[in-house]
């Protein structure tokens, strides 16, 4: 690392331009290493990150969780005030950056024609398509849907939950995506209505050049008055996966947010914080919360 850092440093006096480039090839092929060996097992990577027993009541909150009982309220909240600010017949749905996760989609199902799940790795497009297929080895995402339609939408049915379920594998297409390509989603047409992306920009760019760069090209892949609803980690410089600790490129505030949303042009309608507890910070990361952002083109 220090012989590669060096390397940069002296091309720099050659040519700005030609070490910067350098640099991020550098820095992208660090960042995507990463990425492979966390998401090199889609179960212990969902087990990590999203495990539902934070959705029961009283439950505590688990340290390194992405999953609270805000997050589900949050979609929630979205779809039922702004969904009738598109046409739901004929609505697109893009998740940039998706993961091995669905959770963000259980509440759009009502209101949207088509659920575009799109990510890098191809770990985590089988997973999802594992989930889709019914496949007996899928991540059990049932209790998400159970906390949804029963808790936030009030249908006491478990065959409501059951649909659900059918009706999403039914719109839910996954393709392969690029963050950082000129274009991210070849396989779509966009503009897209709506357009999603959970703690993926925090996490795959290098530089705040680059989130920045990376916000224009959502926003250009946005249809004019369409929605960008993206979750992201604040305040953070480093973090753990299971026994291994990670530093981050950059730290955001929701401030830093909330200034590069209106530079490129969104009004921000919603830009929620929400703190880690005492009792996890330090544990698994050093995050001092998440954000949850609603932005409209």
């Amino acid at each position: 690392m220090l012989s590669g850092c060096f390397k940069i440093r002296i091309l720099a006096r050659n040519g700005i331009g030609r070490s910067l480039n350098i640099f991020r090839l550098f820095s992208s092929a660090r960042s995507r290493d990463i990425m492979e060996e966390r998401y090199n097992d889609t179960r212990r990577y969902l087990d990590f990150y999203c495990p539902l027993t934070v959705l029961e009541e009283n439950a505590p909150m688990v340290a390194g969780s992405l999953i609270s009982p805000q997050t589900p309220q949050y979609f929630h909240n979205f779809y039922q005030q702004y969904h009738k600010e598109w046409d739901n017949s004929t609505a697109l749905l893009l998740e940039v950056g998706g993961g091995p996760s669905i959770y963000t989609y259980v509440s759009a199902v009502p209101y949207v024609a088509k659920i575009y799940h799109a990510d890098y790795l191809k770990a985590n497009l089988n997973e999802v398509s594992m989930w889709i297929n019914k496949d007996p080895d899928a991540f059990d995402w049932s209790p998400y849907f159970k906390y949804v339609i029963q808790k936030l939408e009030s249908k006491t049915s478990f065959d409501d939950v059951l649909e659900r379920e059918d009706k999403l594998r039914g719109l839910l297409h996954v393709l392969p995506c690029d963050i950082k390509a000129d274009v991210i989603v070849p396989a779509v047409k966009v503009p897209v209505d709506i357009l999603g992306s959970s703690f993926c920009f925090g996490s795959c760019f290098d530089s705040l050049e680059d989130y920045k760069i990376g916000l224009k090209k959502v926003y250009d892949m946005i249809t004019p008055n369409g929605f960008f609803v993206s979750q992201t980690t604040l305040e953070l410089t480093w973090y753990r996966f299971e026994d291994k600790r990670y530093h981050t490129s950059f730290s955001l505030s929701l401030e830093d947010v909330e200034q590069y949303y209106k530079e490129i042009g969104f009004d921000i309608l919603h830009a929620d914080f929400w703190t880690n507890p005492m009792e996890v910070r330090n544990i698994m990361s050093d995050a001092g919360g998440f954000g949850f952002i609603v932005a409209r083109k």
